[in-house]
């Protein structure tokens, strides 16, 4: 099978329902063995069912791809929203852009729950839950949207957090994306790294300098000899102070240096703990969020439940009343039948 039709066969076992995929996985890698490609019978033989949830937003990839993408829009203008508040710019564009994006999670996920029941599954509050995690994964991290925009998903993916922060860290210290999404140790290493480079350049340049103040000694050496007490105190000569002045330049350049490094570690450090920090409060806000969610739908639910009583206590009255009526007919008829036999009574 050429490398076309077996991706149009992973394409067409994502495109069927949760029930159907088992059976239609097995059916296609047992094909593929039958016509001698055993290597992709063995890729489609691993692949995994996705569970409800992840097939929702797999359908929502094929049949709302419009609106999917304007998600991912949203979250990709979130993203340089959350960048520019954190250089302390666009507070109202972060508010805007948050909840351009929820809004959009929000009707996408309600399309899966229409997708959900229309297929005959039950779309209960874990699922939407669940596909509105995924949903915001795809917004918070384009790697993340790469997976929900392909339609293929196998199993829920997690929110990211604020993942302009790795460029943000990787402009302060000078490392690419890659080494700043180690939660900053890679950073703060690579910095380290650097600092010793740049320390190693600077003392090179105070050995030159020291070297051209040693051509300058001899009129720096007669002046240093006249100069009272603490010219006393130095060599007379001029070869002799220039070569003081060059240790001490020496000295101090790998001490400043080091004393640069560390603090180039220590602000690099702060940039990945403040990171980390900012990355766990929108995963927190995404949770609350969800949680949010989740209570006004109790809190729906618990207004629904109270109409209902509401309906029953007045359809209890109303069969109250119609008892009562009820009773007081039979007692009226109990009346009228006790006059009729004293009647018949009285004719004997």
């Amino acid at each position: 099978m050429s490398k076309l039709a077996e991706e149009q066969e992973v394409e067409r076992l994502f495109g069927l329902s949760p029930e159907e995929f088992v059976a239609a996985r097995t059916e296609a890698a047992r094909r593929l063995r039958r016509e001698g490609d055993a290597e992709a019978a063995a890729r489609v033989a691993a692949l995994r069912r996705p569970p409800l949830s992840a097939w929702a937003v797999n359908q929502l990839a094929r049949a709302r791809e419009r609106e999917l993408q304007g998600l991912l829009e949203a979250g990709a203008r979130l993203r340089d929203a959350q960048e520019a508040a954190l250089a302390g710019e666009g507070a109202a564009a972060l508010r805007d852009a948050t909840r351009t994006e929820r809004e959009a999670v929000s009707g996408l996920v309600e399309a899966a729950a229409g997708i959900l029941r229309s297929s005959g599954h039950a779309a209960a509050d874990a699922t939407r839950d669940r596909i509105a995690a995924t949903l915001h994964a795809a917004a918070s991290d384009p790697a993340a949207a790469e997976l929900v925009r392909g339609g293929r998903l196998t199993r829920d993916l997690e929110p990211a957090g604020f993942g302009a922060l790795d460029a943000l860290a990787a402009g302060a210290g000078g490392a690419p994306p890659a080494a700043a999404r180690g939660n900053g140790r890679a950073v703060v290493r690579r910095a380290t790294g650097s600092n010793a480079a740049d320390a190693g350049q600077r003392e090179a340049g105070g050995d030159r300098r020291g070297e051209a103040g040693a051509g300058r000694g001899g009129a720096a050496g007669g002046r240093g000899a006249a100069s009272g007490r603490r010219g006393a105190a130095r060599p007379a000569g001029g070869a002799g102070a220039a070569p003081a002045r060059q240790g001490g330049g020496g000295a101090a350049a790998p001490a400043a240096a080091e004393a640069a490094a560390k603090a180039r570690a220590r602000r690099m450090a702060a940039v990945a703990a403040r990171d980390d920090a900012r990355r766990r409060a929108r995963l927190a806000a995404d949770q609350a969020v969800l949680a949010t969610r989740h209570a006004e739908r109790l809190g729906r639910l618990a207004d629904q439940a109270e109409r209902e009583a509401a309906r029953a206590r007045a359809s209890a009255s109303s069969a109250i009343e119609a008892a009562a009526s009820a009773r007081e007919r039979a007692s009226r008829a109990a009346r009228e039948l006790a006059e009729a036999e004293d009647q018949l009574a009285g004719g004997r």
